[in-house]
């Protein structure tokens, strides 16, 4: 071993505590490199740091990137970081190469090299622009991240993780620092959309008719970000009519990540079924554990009843552990057990011998086989279980956890009823009191749904910019609409005429039918000419009749800003007034119709919080409840029109109608106080509705606005009227409607 020169004893110090393992680890090359590097380091008048943090950590990047490669770093360090501003950030640089060999392919350094040396030189600048004067303000930011990125993405990911934040803060150091250390929203919503795997927006749409077509259920859904979030060890679960589940999926095995998508929301959905919730607080965190296994066996054993194609799916995601590979004399088998029993209970070919395993496997499926089964038999059976298989061991604090997760299964919150802190009678009736006069922040728990945003100076999208918050808006008194309808009662007169005239009134004939209310006479005797010719006859000989009804499906989409508080002419009434008369009378005239119809207000408070309120659901009837919705209609904040078209698409799209038609009443241009170029939203509600008409559906915008010839076309083109006497409101809205929907 010969010496380091090197005047540095800090450096000499360090030298000896880690020559040995430098030795061992690299190559004759390697180990002149290491000398060399550690040499040239100390000397280039940047302190003792550089080589420390070199000596620590070239024995493993040597090792892994082989010969040639400390040489290369050293040169890279040299002369792309220390003879520019950047001299700073030499030492996280160096620091940072373990976790680049733990997430890097030993063939990659050079990749990462220029990925280093694409981000200095596009962030390294120069006041004057002759020389670079000024260190880049994002390099240690990105490089504290470093493992994160190439843990997440591949480089092509990188480059347009970079590429966005260059875009946008090239220019802003302060903003730009913050973009690259991942605590922007704009910054994780990017590298979100490079992560590998599948993004679950991207097959949402499947995943909803999957939902549908098995349950008939639109349960919405909320994705979640373990990386972000902190919850490596969250589940899945599906509460308040909301399926939360992760953000991306990468493929498992055999199966997609989209059919793992679907085996979760399947299970989900079995649980919303078939579980009924049971009394917790009396039972053990073993005993849960059991009764879970059983129950989410049972419910996936019904599932599967009725569409037997799942019991493939779940299977190909539950594991086969070995049976002998928990070791019970020095570890806790308690989820060893778990998982064996998961399977067996779905696998009639698993292969455990195990004597209680087979027992309750046994008493499970007789247990099925009486056609009657609940919640309670579940947690009979874990208990059961548990009593038959308890050790000494389960209490170890070494625990068997190598393959016994089943991905797709949730937390079984589903199962089970807490009744400990809801003890004092008062407390429950506190709880289930409720009213309208919450807090924001209490009413805005439910995670929002996050809609990118076209940028049109990049003619690119902003990913995930949007928050939008779904919230079922407030009542008051129902009587005020009805006094509205009264007040219009002439009107209401005017419109039934023209109602009954659009109503289905004449059945429509259907051939060719196996069944029917008729013989079809004429299909009936070709087919007795066929037989008497030894062809086969057609069988379809009947006619049958259903009526000629519209299919539509309408939502109604209100502009709720601040703007509508103005007061029109000298009728005294706020626009906002008159626009709850005019939808009022649309309400009703379309109950009059049966047409299927929505009611939504939107408003927003910049980027982050635009509300989106159920005023009337599809399902729901022109009734006191939505009357009374309507009746509190409030006018606030501004106007982000985009993202309020992009989500009443998303339950607009859902209806099954011939003709889907959305209605858009504004009173001004798209505005929000965060945007200060006029045209930025406006070509981003244009792009909005490019996206809605490509999935099928129709917008139409009714506006009020005076100057609305000034843009309005720009967003909808010909697909738009301007209503220029507002007080008309009343007696137009409805008439509009009648003529886009004959």
């Amino acid at each position: 071993m010969k010496k380091l020169n090197c005047a540095f004893k800090t450096v000499q110090k360090v030298f000896e505590l880690n020559i040995e393992q430098a030795i061992e680890k690299l190559s004759e090359q390697s180990l002149d490199e290491y000398y060399e590097g550690a040499e040239f380091l100390g000397k280039i008048g940047q302190g003792d740091a550089l080589s420390i943090a070199f000596l620590k950590v070239m024995p493993w990047v040597g090792e892994y990137y082989g010969d040639g490669s400390i040489k290369k770093i050293v040169d890279f360090t040299y002369q792309k970081i220390c003879r520019t501003p950047n001299k700073a950030s030499v030492e996280p640089f160096l620091s940072g190469l373990v976790a680049v060999v733990e997430h890097t392919e030993s063939t990659q350094l050079d990749e990462y090299l220029a990925l280093i040396e694409y981000h200095l030189s596009k962030t390294t600048f120069s006041v004057h622009g002759i020389h670079d004067t000024h260190p880049s303000p994002s390099l240690e930011a990105m490089l504290a991240n470093m493992s994160l990125l190439l843990e997440q993405l591949e480089f092509e990911g990188i480059y347009e993780w970079i590429d966005y934040g260059l875009r946008y803060f090239q220019d802003h150091p302060e903003r730009q620092k913050d973009y690259f250390s991942l605590t922007t929203a704009d910054s994780k919503a990017v590298f979100q959309r490079q992560r590998k795997g599948l993004l679950f927006s991207d097959v949402e749409r499947e995943i909803n008719l999957f939902q549908r077509a098995l349950w008939k259920t639109n349960f919405m859904y909320a994705p979640y970000s373990p990386d972000f979030e902190k919850l490596e060890h969250f589940h899945p679960y599906l509460e308040d009519d909301i399926i939360r589940l992760p953000d991306i999926y990468e493929k498992f095995g055999e199966v997609n990540a989209c059919r793992r998508y679907m085996a979760l929301v399947a299970h989900l959905i079995a649980h919303y079924q078939f579980t009924t919730k049971i009394v917790a607080d009396n039972a053990s965190p073993q005993q849960r554990f059991f009764a879970e296994i059983f129950e989410d066996a049972r419910v996936e054993y019904l599932a599967i009843q009725e569409y037997p194609g799942l019991k493939k799916l779940w299977l190909s995601l539950i594991p086969i552990v070995d049976e002998f590979d928990c070791d019970d004399s020095n570890q806790s088998c308690l989820r060893h057990r778990g998982i064996m029993l998961t399977r067996a209970l779905l696998d009639d070919k698993h292969p455990y011998k195990n004597e209680f395993i087979l027992i309750y496997v046994e008493k499970f499926k007789a247990l099925m086989a009486t056609g009657e089964s609940s919640t309670a038999d579940s947690l009979n059976l874990g208990l059961g279980y548990l009593i038959k298989t308890r050790g000494n061991s389960d209490a170890l604090a070494n625990v068997y956890f190598d393959n016994t997760e089943v991905s797709y299964r949730d937390d079984n919150r589903s199962m089970w009823l807490f009744i400990e802190e809801f003890d004092e009678e008062d407390e429950i009736f506190a709880h289930e009191q409720r009213t309208d006069e919450e807090d924001e922040e209490d009413i805005e728990v439910i995670p929002p749904h996050y809609y990118d945003e076209w940028d049109y100076m990049y003619e690119s999208y902003k990913p995930n910019w949007t928050a939008v918050y779904e919230r079922l808006h407030s009542h008051t008194d129902a009587s005020k609409i009805d006094r509205i309808l009264d007040k219009h009662s002439a009107l209401v007169k005017q419109l039934k005429k023209v109602l009954d005239l659009l109503k289905p009134q004449n059945k429509k004939r259907i051939r060719y039918q196996e069944e029917g209310a008729e013989l079809d006479l004429d299909i009936a005797l070709r087919s007795v000419i066929d037989m008497k010719n030894g062809t086969q006859p057609d069988t379809r000989i009947n006619v049958d009749f259903e009526h000629d009804s519209r299919s539509v499906s309408v939502l109604l989409l209100l502009d709720l800003s601040q703007s509508l508080n103005e007061v029109v002419g000298k009728s005294g009434q706020t626009i906002l007034e008159l626009s709850q008369e005019a939808v009022s009378l649309l309400g009703w005239a379309v109950e009059q119709l049966g047409d299927n119809f929505a009611i939504a207000g939107f408003n927003s408070d910049t980027r982050e919080k635009v509300m989106y309120y159920h005023i009337k659901g599809y399902s729901e009837h022109w009734d006191d409840a939505v009357k009374s919705r309507l009746a509190d209609l409030k006018a606030e904040f501004s106007t982000r029109m985009g993202a309020a078209i992009r989500h009443g698409a998303h339950y607009l799209e859902m209806q099954e109608s011939d003709k889907k038609l959305m209605l858009i009443l504004t009173d001004g241009e798209p505005a929000d106080i965060d945007i200060h170029d006029p045209q930025a939203l406006i070509q981003d509600t244009h792009k909005a509705v490019q996206e809605v008409q490509q999935k099928g559906l129709y917008p139409y915008c009714i506006s009020l606005d005076k100057k609305a010839d000034e843009y309005i076309s720009d967003i909808f083109g010909s697909h738009y009227s301007v209503i220029d006497r507002i007080e008309s409101l009343p007696q137009e809205l409805p008439k509009l409607f009648l003529s886009l929907t004959k």
